[in-house]
């Protein structure tokens, strides 16, 4: 039996400090984030959203506190999950195809020494073909769009089929047709059973997303399903000024 399957925990942390040199960007993050569930970060412009995700994948040193994945230390489960960072942090120039770099995604499979063979050949054209991408799969990543260059990479984590996924802002500034992509994707994951978590910054749609919602600003401020965190009060604590009361119908749907 792996570890994924052993565990029905997918992410623990446990009182998380993480300093960059003199400033605390998280403080005293303690999580339990089960396994097969779609979680969503939250929370005004540097309140650490994206760090927690770059301390899940071991980018970042820890000042204070522990991270398991299935309960085992980070360090000996990178296997076991797949990375979208945000779209600003990807070089774009680099002379490689949107199949190339959906192809990436199965090197994990394969020991340094094999090549590609037939099934991963596969695996991306499904992962392509998920995304709707199958028709660029020639084209040099640069020359897409936004949103279609969000879908490649969200075809790579796919092509990974690990049994976590942690997506930085995977929303930000993509249209319509590749909102619907990821959101069909994240509802996907659910029925599979991964384990995802969504950086995120559109409040509006959160309870559509997501199962459960965490509050964020350095520390954690709520956790729990959109219903009951995203309450105007708190929200107005948060991000420090007054937003808009969100209504709610009988299904916990904003």
């Amino acid at each position: 039996m792996d570890a994924a399957t052993a565990s029905s925990t997918g992410i623990t942390m446990e009182h998380l400090t993480v300093s960059y040199q003199t400033k605390a960007v998280l403080v005293d993050v303690s999580l339990d984030i089960p396994r097969g569930t779609v979680v969503g970060i939250l929370g005004p412009n540097g309140a650490g959203k994206s760090t927690i995700i770059k301390s899940i994948m071991g980018f970042v040193p820890r000042d204070y506190g522990t991270v398991r994945v299935f309960g085992q230390p980070v360090a000996d489960a990178r296997g076991l999950v797949a990375y979208v960072p945000q779209r600003g942090q990807i070089d774009w120039s680099f002379p490689v195809t949107v199949r190339d770099v959906v192809t990436m995604g199965r090197y994990g499979h394969r020991r340094w020494y094999q090549s590609i063979r037939g099934e991963d050949r596969e695996k991306v054209k499904h992962a392509l073909d998920a995304v709707r991408m199958t028709e660029f799969a020639d084209r040099q990543i640069g020359q897409l769009s936004g949103g279609q260059q969000q879908r490649v990479f969200m075809a790579r984590a796919l092509a990974q089929e690990s049994d976590i996924l942690l997506l930085d802002e995977p929303f930000a500034g993509v249209d319509a047709a590749t909102e619907r992509a990821i959101a069909g994707l994240l509802a996907g994951a659910r029925e599979e059973g991964k384990t995802v978590v969504v950086v995120h910054h559109d409040l509006e749609t959160a309870a559509e997303f997501f199962d459960r919602v965490v509050l964020l600003n350095r520390r954690v401020y709520a956790y729990g399903p959109p219903r009951e965190v995203l309450e105007p009060n708190l929200l107005a604590e948060v991000y420090g000024g007054t937003l808009r009361k969100m209504s709610w119908n009988e299904e916990g749907e904003a």
